[in-house]
């Protein structure tokens, strides 16, 4: 993050001003700055100032006792350089102009860097360019694909149930929150070994991601940041919003991001973690079993803070700075997902289902099932035995 010239911290450089357009006994030659890496800085025996005449530039500025050590400032506004300050300037945009004003007799000294000063601008170091298929499959015990290879990536993340996949010879299997991303052209298998259903969501994409060796044919467990990123992704899905297909690419690519850097996410995050977010992270994972345990039971907000002794303003604040939803929310997506994984086992009606998690009635249920997941819970129970 850089200062600007504007800033508190420039003060030991020089200031903001715009005194120095009534001084005509300055000289003024205009600069157009097209360079992104500087090695040398400069100095002047008097007083200069710095008018933008056009596009961002940033003047890499240093103390003469410590031009081994210059410091940045985005220019903001005119303002003066005070005698005997190095610097230099590196231009933000594809060029810029500057007019630099200095006293007829002033005399300049140069400084070498010892290392090239860069700018790096921010820009995507991967694009994913399209989205080219998605589906969300629940596949019943037994079920087998027996392989395809295609030129894109694909993404497999099981929300519930398991999956084995053999990718060009070598066996995975993915449970609960598990992802696999398959590289281009390669070779995999899906199937159902286990006696219990298995719903996932498979994405298919092409990408320029580079040194993508890492993160193909390897399972990632997911934590909940990567599962609320793919709970964003389904609900865009159904969107009628004019731009929710450029969230759909945009939430795909901050996900792969998030693979790419998994492990220094994994080494970085937890040894930093401050104790205050290890408190709300225990406290959030106590009350996450608690409407677990509860899950068949009318669970109303009232009564988790009673248990933990927290007021209801604290438990929403914990939720929505760690889950982005309300506790409400939160425990009526539980039951949901819960009614999920009953109506795969096919032991209930839809009706005793409804009952079961406390719903007022099957029609309430069936509303809020559908608005959830865009089908009715007997439509889904039908495709589940589709295969």
């Amino acid at each position: 993050m850089y200062n600007k010239t504007t800033s508190a911290y420039f003060l030991k450089f020089g200031k903001i001003t715009d005194s120095f357009k009534k001084n005509k006994e300055l000289k003024k030659r205009k600069f157009k700055i097209t360079n992104k890496t500087i090695a040398s800085l400069y100095a002047y025996s008097e007083d200069v100032y710095v008018e933008t005449v056009d596009g961002m530039a940033i003047v890499v500025i240093a103390d003469p006792d410590e031009a081994y050590k210059p410091e940045l400032f985005v220019i903001h506004r005119n303002f003066k350089i005070d005698q005997g300050q190095y610097f230099s300037f590196i231009t933000l945009t594809s060029s810029s102009t500057i007019n630099l004003y200095t006293p007829n007799k002033t005399t300049r000294t140069t400084f070498n860097t010892e290392a090239p000063i860069v700018y790096e601008p921010i820009q995507p170091k991967l694009m994913i360019s399209e989205i080219c298929a998605y589906y969300y499959m629940v596949k019943s015990p037994g079920y087998k694909f027996y392989g395809e290879s295609h030129r894109y990536f694909e993404l497999t993340f099981v929300d519930s149930g398991e999956l084995e996949t053999d990718v060009e010879g070598t066996n995975f299997v993915l449970k609960n929150y598990d992802l696999l991303l398959y590289g281009p052209n390669q070779y995999h298998t899906q199937e159902i070994t286990s006696s219990e259903p298995c719903s996932y969501l498979t994405i298919i994409f092409e990408s320029d991601i580079q040194n993508y060796e890492s993160i193909i044919n390897r399972v990632f467990h997911c934590p909940r940041e990567y599962y609320q990123i793919l709970d964003k992704f389904v609900k865009m899905t159904t969107s009628p919003l004019p731009y929710a297909k450029d969230l759909m690419i945009s939430f795909i690519q901050e996900l792969i991001l998030h693979l790419l850097q998994y492990d220094l996410e994994e080494h970085i995050t937890k040894p930093s973690t401050p104790i205050h977010q290890h408190f709300e992270n225990e406290l959030l994972e106590e009350i996450l079993a608690y409407i677990n345990q509860k899950i068949f039971e009318p669970l109303p907000v009232d009564e988790i803070c009673d248990h933990f002794s927290i007021s209801r303003s604290s438990l929403q604040n914990l939720f929505r700075d760690n889950m982005k939803v309300a506790p409400k929310q939160y425990i009526n997506e539980a039951k949901l997902a819960k009614s999920k994984v009953l109506i795969k086992k096919s032991e209930y009606t839809i009706s005793e289902i409804s009952s079961m998690l406390g719903f007022n009635s099957i029609h309430y249920f069936s509303r809020k099932f559908t608005h959830r997941y865009n089908i009715t819970p007997s439509e889904y129970a039908k495709k589940i035995y589709e295969d």
